[in-house]
């Protein structure tokens, strides 16, 4: 009886097509989250920041029996303590102010004043950094290329920006038809110049900026040769927008 031939299985040599395909799908989605990643739009990153959060809190999904794991931690027993609150709004002002801050004190000399409050970040300094004496225009340059850096650092928690020059109001000097000019006007004039300014940039929008003139009350001491070292220019971050947080 005729023994019976096994015939070789034939080797696939086309199951590389599966690893390929399986490769080029895994780069696609690696570009296209690049790509997400490198547009600048900060309310599609509040809202990813939001979907987060909400993950790992007990109203989302992410949760730990009946407490969120970003609202417990552990100690050296089973009791369960709560935990402080990170605020990552507040993480990124520091890391604005520790970027920014030196770049200031290297054009100026000196430290502006800051004041953090949760949603904001208020910068405070003598109007003589920013511009030449008795000038309306422009801004020193040293001081006008920090502040465009400083307003893109800022877009990672900013939504709105106040700009703020208060002054004594003195006479200064008189104009070409020889009216009386005094430091209001001027710093009129000056508050009109940082908004141009600061829209120059293009990626901050007519409606987050703001701006805000005083008089001051009490400049005791202040005189038309020293009066722009008293008066100062007050630039405020903020994220006042309850929908942008």
């Amino acid at each position: 009886m005729a023994k019976k031939h096994k015939h070789e299985e034939h080797v696939n040599h086309e199951r590389w097509v599966i690893s390929f395909a399986d490769m080029m799908t895994l780069l696609f989605a690696l570009f296209v989250v690049l790509y997400a990643l490198g547009q600048q739009d900060l309310a599609k990153a509040k809202q990813l920041k939001n979907s987060i959060q909400w993950a790992f809190h007990i109203a989302g999904e992410g949760k730990t029996k009946d407490v969120g794991i970003f609202d417990q931690q552990k100690g050296g027993g089973d009791v369960i303590d709560a935990a402080p609150l990170l605020n990552a709004q507040d993480g990124e002002m520091k890391e604005f102010l520790k970027d920014v801050l030196p770049e200031y004190e290297e054009v100026a000399g000196k430290s502006p004043k800051i004041v953090q409050t949760n949603d904001s970040v208020s910068m405070t300094a003598p109007l003589s950094d920013f511009f030449e004496p008795d000038r309306a225009y422009p801004i020193k340059g040293d001081v006008q290329a920090w502040l465009s850096h400083a307003l893109v650092a800022s877009l990672t928690f900013t939504s709105d920006i106040n700009l703020y020059i208060e002054t004594p109001d003195l006479p200064i000097g008189r104009d070409r038809q020889g009216k009386v000019q005094t430091s209001v006007d001027l710093c009129n004039r000056r508050l009109d110049t940082l908004r141009k300014v600061v829209l120059s940039r293009p990626e901050i929008l007519d409606h987050m900026v703001e701006t805000r003139f005083r008089t001051m009350k009490d400049s005791a001491g202040a005189n038309s040769s020293n009066w722009e070292n008293t008066a100062v220019v007050r630039i405020v971050f903020s994220n006042a927008r309850p929908e942008n947080r």
